[in-house]
């Protein structure tokens, strides 16, 4: 290895080539005096000197820079240097009892230091330095210091215990041990005057500094840490400090400082702290001449309280960009644009006005685009007071809108045409997979307005657990299971205990519903209708010819069937040996499977109810009708009938009830749309099967 591979100057490494020892010592003496601190220079001029022969001379060396680094006061660097010359002559017969005075000196204070050497005896060790490194860095932690842990924010060495490898932490709301390598990699001093440190230390005191001036709180716990945090990393490290119930008035009070910046949105907001109003109004300049059209919006609506000037500059901007977004057809954007800059110059023409919006070509996938919910509801506004056509865009925009507010707007305008909108809530509420926001806004509504509900309605919740539709709206969906919840309120209004027995089963099959909103309903149920903690009855709804064939097939076995099998075993029997009885085996079989359809055939036929064509009410389809269906797009006409289980003829177009197409039917009305077999079907006309 040459002395260049050792990172070494090219002069420095040409002189210890050329082994002119004396004047690599003028370059050590030199640099000692300039650069002192540079321990990783040192190093490798005696590595690289000792390789050319120069063991004596480096040592000598390294033993002036730890003396002279003990005149400066630097014990730290001082005990490095120790440890380098142990690393380089592990043999010195003094280097032993150099490192542990200079272990002694730095530590005297340390509660720990007699505990730390009698573990790691130096006199006797076979690698000084090893033995003095692992001295020092267990010395570095002090009992009762206090230290920050990512993820678990300040605590307090409770334990030193070098015996066990064992360094105790304490965390206000854990205890937790750690061993000597995770404590140097996870735990980081923390100086006095660090807000965390103080947090720790002093409670009361932050907590009060925290109500009394909550920017101040903020700015503090900023220059602790040196650097800009996420609005995420400043609530967690104020846990503690500022309840939960208080840190939005907390947070909306510390930004109002004009020192402090807060940019981006939601908990990943970067949040930094200015040395003058002046230059934090600076920076939101910078960033908003650097950010794209749709995030200028953003920055203006958070920073123009900042001032008139900042304002104006906002709204002048964002006008210019709405013309421009105009000019390259994108109608959506300069609409946005447009309105932000109108709240920032209020009495000033529109950028891009409400005509220009509304001759849109495509204006229903216009107001698609328009992200901001304000923004969109002053579209619509501008729409239904300037085009006729404008149900049939709220129509189509109830079936795609995500923000409640903005769904409030078109319900609003459609409650004006009281027809269309009973037509479209039953068509969602029918259908909920169609608009799952919309069908929540509904389901909100009925249960704050007290309405009567569609029977189906419990149901049809139950399935959005499970529908791809409503996964990103499934804690919402989750909560009208909460108490006071409309599923609640649903199963309270039960007209009988089989339809609240049909509730119940539905609700004990449903996934994705945690335990205990299943037991809200539950027990709802249970205290209106005290029966159902009977075990249930499962009725068998049939034509009565099917109910007839089932017992003649029931006789059929218990007097024709039985009694031949058991005189098969019988027979079978007297030919000896059982165990290879093939005939004795097969007769026994038959036996057993003949007792068990007995059995279910009895049991079904016990519970069996006959369907009676003359009380079928025909004003919705239920078990026992026929229905005329019409398919969408090509108006094709098919009749289908609904009958039990027993009954179903598929390739005849019947079906049970109990399958997934009648249960699509069931309740639908004359008039309805329906999904029902991967087709959407009108419902034409009902009347009892026969």
């Amino acid at each position: 290895m040459t002395a260049s591979s050792l990172n070494l100057p090219d002069d420095v490494a040409l002189l210890v080539e050329q082994k002119n020892f004396d004047a690599v010592e003028d370059v050590w003496t030199r640099r000692m005096e300039e650069e002192p601190e540079d321990l990783a220079f040192f190093f490798s001029v005696a590595s690289a000197v000792k390789k050319k022969g120069g063991g004596a001379a480096s040592l000598s060396w390294l033993r002036f820079l730890a003396d002279y680094e003990a005149e400066r006061g630097d014990p730290d660097r001082r005990i490095a240097v120790l440890l380098e010359v142990a690393r380089m002559s592990p043999t010195d017969p003094e280097i032993r009892g150099e490192i542990e005075t200079a272990l002694r000196e730095r530590f005297a204070r340390h509660p720990a230091l007699a505990a730390v050497l009698t573990q790691f005896p130096l006199a006797g060790a076979s690698d000084p330095a090893e033995t003095g490194s692992r001295i020092a860095r267990w010395l570095r932690f002090l009992p009762g210091g206090i230290y920050l842990m990512p993820g678990r924010g300040a605590g307090r060495v409770a334990e030193l215990n070098p015996t066990l490898d064992v360094i105790r932490m304490e965390f206000p709301d854990a205890k937790l041990p750690l061993s000597l390598v995770n404590a140097e990699k996870n735990l980081q001093s923390l100086p006095p005057e660090h807000f965390l440190r103080r947090k720790l230390e002093d409670p009361e005191g932050t907590r009060a500094l925290a109500d009394r001036d909550p920017a101040e709180a903020v700015r503090r716990l900023l220059e602790s840490f040196g650097r800009p945090m996420s609005l995420n990393e400043v609530k967690e490290n104020l846990a503690g400090v500022v309840e939960e119930t208080r840190w939005g008035s907390f947070w909306a009070a510390a930004r109002r400082h004009p020192q402090l910046v807060a940019s981006g949105t939601g908990k990943t907001a970067s949040v930094s702290w200015s040395a003058s109003a002046g230059e934090a109004e600076e920076s939101v300049h910078r960033a908003f001449d650097e950010a794209p059209a749709v995030e200028k919006i953003e920055i203006a609506r958070r920073q123009a309280k900042r001032s008139k000037d900042l304002a104006r500059f906002f709204g002048d901007t964002l006008a210019a960009e709405a013309r421009k977004s105009a000019g390259h057809g994108n109608a959506a954007l300069a609409w946005e644009l447009s309105q932000a800059a109108a709240k920032l110059q209020p009495g000033e023409p529109e950028a891009f006005g409400a005509e220009e919006l509304l001759a849109s070509r495509d204006l229903p996938d216009v107001l698609g685009q328009i992200r901001d919910y304000g923004a969109r509801e002053k579209a619509l506004d501008a729409l239904r007071a300037r085009r006729a056509d404008w149900p049939d865009v709220f129509a189509d925009r109830l079936f795609k809108e995500d923000d409640a507010r903005v769904l409030s707007s078109l319900f609003a305008g459609l409650a004006t045409l009281p027809d269309r909108y009973e037509e479209l809530a039953r068509r969602i509420l029918r259908s909920p997979r169609q608009a799952p926001r919309a069908f929540l806004w509904l389901s909100d509504r009925l249960r704050e307005e007290g309405k009567p509900a569609p029977p189906h309605l419990f149901f049809a919740i139950l399935d959005g657990l499970r529908q791809e539709e409503f996964s990103n709206h499934r804690s919402k969906l989750k909560e009208l299971f909460d108490p006071g919840g409309l599923a609640v309120s649903l199963v309270q209004s039960a007209g009988s205990e089989e339809e609240a027995r049909e509730y119940l089963s539905a609700l004990e099959r449903a996934g994705g519903l945690e335990e205990h909103r299943r037991a809200l309903v539950k027990e709802a149920l249970l205290m209106r209708f005290p029966g159902l903690r009977a075990p249930a009855r499962e009725y068998v709804y049939s034509t009565p010819e099917a109910i007839e064939a089932r017992r003649q097939e029931l006789a059929h076995l218990k007097q024709v069937e039985l009694p031949a099998n058991a005189e098969a075993m019988r027979i079978a029997k007297d030919h000896g040996d059982l165990s290879e009885n093939f005939e004795y085996h097969a007769a026994r079989q038959r036996h057993e499977y003949l007792s068990a359809r007995i059995a279910t055939l009895a049991d079904e036929l016990s519970r069996s109810r006959s369907l009676d064509p003359a009380r079928i009410d025909p004003s919705e389809v239920r078990v026992g009708t026929r229905v005329v269906l019409r398919e969408d797009g090509t108006g094709a006409e098919r009749s289908v009938t609904i009958l039990g289980p027993w009954d179903s003829k598929p390739e005849e177009a019947v079906y049970s009830y109990e399958s997934e197409f009648a249960q699509a039917l069931l309740g639908a009305k004359p008039g309805e749309r329906v999904d029902a077999g991967g087709a959407g079907l009108e419902v034409v006309s009902i009347q009892p099967w026969r």
